[in-house]
């Protein structure tokens, strides 16, 4: 049996993070990771402003860099194909923090390479097996290879992603809203667009954002309705594809786009998390509830999850308070998100009589209120101190409106 601190199920970056954080604390963690190898998974490939501002109270900006994370300090939007005024991050985000495009797997790499001197061990590739809850002291089983491993750990943390395995041993399950939208995403090389910025433009039905990366290369998503999301994922829709995201950009600029790696879609809904806690247990990441990946909040969700568990387990001696009191704060701040994608996604991939009034609608209620009571500096700022109630939505929504 192996005696530790804590014990993380799960190398994805809210895991890796979690654990650089807290072996940083002085503590024992190890490591179990399931996948020989990290692959891209398409999505999870944006950090914004608010996120890299979570990165950097972990000291993880400089591991972005070294993950070949680009800084995109711009944000450019398109009207009838050509660059409207470009919004800076700096004119409002303070510390210069900014958005970044990286690549998720390069990412994950990096935390790992950091982590190995300063955990007791990584176990990869490892299966979790088992949890047995303890009075003090938690067991967890590890299946490696032909045997098995115990590890004795004060503290479980459950960072294996949205079909949580950790999160079905404490009795939880994971319910996925009504899907409403789809996001879909394929790295580009080829592609002809100043590689200092973010990009996004709309076309009806929906909305293409990228992400460059530098040399021509950039991540490329698309939020759309189901129906062109079926469309857009057949064997021979790669093409499609990239003439939908070319659509609303200027011409020429995807001239020589091609693939640069695997594409895919997902369902544009959040997945609830009925229980994030346990006696000696916490998930954290997508296995405590994954929000609506067409807002682009995952990675940002990851750093902040890490650095609250981090700071509550660092100033409070009872770790099962610490934990609860971090599943508290984590339902605070995912419900914005959670209904801010539900919000942005009718905006975005509706169509018809009917969804150009509710447009119509909420651009009076921009005007109005720039801030859309918060909401319209979300990616910037990050979801704290928004109200996601009913009085909420209609301001956004512009129902608050004299006619």
């Amino acid at each position: 049996m192996i005696v530790t601190d804590i014990v993380v199920i799960g190398a994805g970056v809210a895991g890796l993070s979690a654990a650089h954080a807290l072996a940083e604390l002085g503590l024992g963690v190890i490591v179990v990771e399931s996948s020989p190898g990290f692959r891209d998974r398409i999505r999870g490939e944006a950090l914004h402003p608010w996120g890299a501002a979570e990165a950097a109270k972990l000291g993880l900006i400089e591991t972005l860099r070294l993950a070949d994370g680009h800084a995109l300090p711009i944000w450019q939007r398109y009207a009838d194909r050509q660059p409207v005024a470009p919004y800076a991050w700096a004119e409002d985000v303070p510390d210069d923090h900014v958005e970044w495009a990286v690549s998720h797997p390069a990412l994950q790499e990096r935390l790992l390479e950091a982590l190995l001197g300063g955990v007791q061990r990584v176990i990869r590739p490892g299966r979790f097996s088992e949890l047995r809850i303890g009075d003090d002291v938690n067991e967890v089983n590890v299946v490696v290879g032909n045997d098995g491993v115990t590890i004795a750990a004060r503290l479980v943390i459950g960072a294996d992603g949205q079909r949580s395995s950790v999160r079905r041993a404490i009795g939880g399950t994971g319910r996925r809203d009504p899907v409403h939208h789809q996001l879909g995403g394929l790295l580009l090389d080829g592609v002809e667009l100043a590689a200092d910025r973010t990009h996004q433009a709309f076309f009806p039905g929906g909305m293409a954002v990228l992400f460059p990366r530098g040399e021509g290369r950039a991540r490329a998503y698309l939020a759309c309705s189901p129906a062109e999301a079926a469309r857009l994922q057949r064997p021979t829709a790669i093409d499609d594809f990239i003439a939908t995201c070319a659509a609303p950009f200027p011409e020429g600029a995807f001239a020589d786009a091609r693939p640069a790696g695997p594409g895919g879609f997902f369902p544009g809904a959040d997945v609830v998390a009925d229980r994030l806690t346990a006696p000696g247990v916490v998930l954290i990441g997508d296995a405590a509830g994954a929000n609506d990946p067409s807002q682009g909040h995952g990675l940002s969700l990851a750093f902040r999850d890490a650095r609250e568990l981090r700071d509550l387990l660092a100033d409070e001696r009872d770790w099962q308070a610490a934990i609860e009191e971090f599943g508290r704060r984590r339902q605070r701040y995912v419900a914005p998100l959670r209904a801010h994608a539900m919000w942005a996604g009718k905006l975005t991939t509706e169509t018809g009589p009917e969804a150009d009034q509710a447009r119509e609608r909420a651009t009076r209620a921009r005007d109005a209120d720039p801030t859309l009571g918060g909401y319209a500096g979300i990616h910037a700022f990050g979801p704290d101190g928004l109200d996601a109630g009913e009085a909420a939505r209609r301001h956004f929504f512009g129902g608050d409106l004299e006619l």
